[in-house]
């Protein structure tokens, strides 16, 4: 039987190295010279040591202004740096901005980030102190970012690399020697949303196109079974797939302001689609993509699904992808209608 000793000893170890694990694994064996670094998990897609944040714009109605919607950005961001020991003297560690290192990673990454706008971020005075018989900073780097200006967001992903320059003690430690733990990125993914989620009728802005048969409407792949149009007016005529993502392309005779889609699927909302990409094009050969709702984001109300722009949208072509679940039968796997708004 093992004596509770033996245990104790156990736990003790466990949690020492548990401890220093963080400290081993950025040190060098044998190196005698205290290094400094950031080290920030990474989330999801995001740069490697890297802080993340979410912006959600939508366009005015009028105008070419945008309007915010949500974010996640703290009005202070901190950034610790890390000793890979305890120093023997408090020292200042002072980092820098370094836009240049966005186009490296843009080629390195194949990503398209951007230096944030003018005045967005104050990066004026970069700097920690980890204190004497520590290896973490007291206090933090500090960017400070002006939330008012979330609306200068214009792009959909921005970055702002702050690399670490210098110690103020070059005897209590250096900087480390690893490019990958001297610099961090400050991460924004912008979402700039077309399509209102929930939005009703009362959301509605202009009117239905009443003439649509003139319109040109190509589903693919063939249809396993349809009965008239999807255009006629008729919820009782429809295209109906065995598979789980048809495309429906339509073109009308001449471009128009679209301000939104509703498309007549079935007579419940839990056999609709449950997500629907939407693009749009003018000349049939560029597409723009408007966005991808799903379900939970759209109003389901008499059999259709609303899909209402924030602003009106240019277009003569309209595709739709929607996507239905694998389990829904193929008997509801269809559209039996589909309307546009325009102003």
């Amino acid at each position: 039987m093992l004596s509770a000793k033996y245990i104790t000893g156990c736990v003790l170890a466990i949690g020492l190295l548990a401890a220093c694990s963080k400290k081993e694994t950025f040190d060098v064996k044998g190196d005698a010279t205290v290094k400094f670094f950031v080290n920030n998990a990474a989330l999801g897609n995001a740069p490697q040591n890297s802080i993340s944040f979410a912006v959600v714009n939508y366009p005015q109605a009028t105008g070419t202004g945008l309007v915010n919607l949500s974010s996640n950005i703290p009005a202070t961001i901190k950034i610790p740096v890390f000793a890979t020991r305890d120093v023997s003297a408090s020292v200042d560690i002072s980092a820098t901005l370094d836009n240049g290192l966005i186009a490296q990673y843009n080629t390195a990454n194949n990503t398209n980030y951007k230096a944030f706008p003018e005045g967005f971020l104050n990066t004026a005075n970069l700097k920690a102190t980890i204190g004497q018989g520590t290896s973490v900073s007291a206090d933090s780097i500090v960017v400070t970012a002006d939330i008012t200006k979330l609306t200068d967001l214009a792009d959909t992903a921005y970055m702002a690399p702050l690399k670490l320059q210098s110690v103020s003690n070059q005897s209590v430690g250096q900087i480390s020697n690893t490019a990958a733990l001297q610099v961090v990125y400050i991460v924004v993914n912008v979402e700039q949303r077309k399509i209102k989620y929930l939005a009703t009728t009362a959301d509605v802005m202009g009117a239905l196109v009443t003439a649509r048969t003139a319109w040109q409407v190509n589903l693919t792949p063939v249809p396993t079974l349809s009965a008239g149009s999807i255009t006629d007016g008729s919820v009782n005529t429809f295209a109906r797939w065995d598979i789980s993502n048809p495309q429906v392309d339509v073109m009308m005779p001449e471009s128009k302001n679209v301000t939104g889609i509703r498309i007549h699927t079935s007579t419940s909302s839990t056999t609709s689609p449950t997500q629907v990409q939407v693009q749009l094009s003018e000349d049939g050969v560029t597409y723009q993509n408007i966005g991808t709702p799903l379900r939970a984001n759209l109003t389901y109300a008499s059999g259709y699904t609303y899909i209402l722009f924030y602003k009106a949208i240019p277009a003569k072509y309209i595709r739709l992808n929607p996507l239905y679940s694998t389990s829904t039968n193929t008997q509801n796997r269809r559209v039996t209608e589909l309307d546009v708004y325009v102003n």
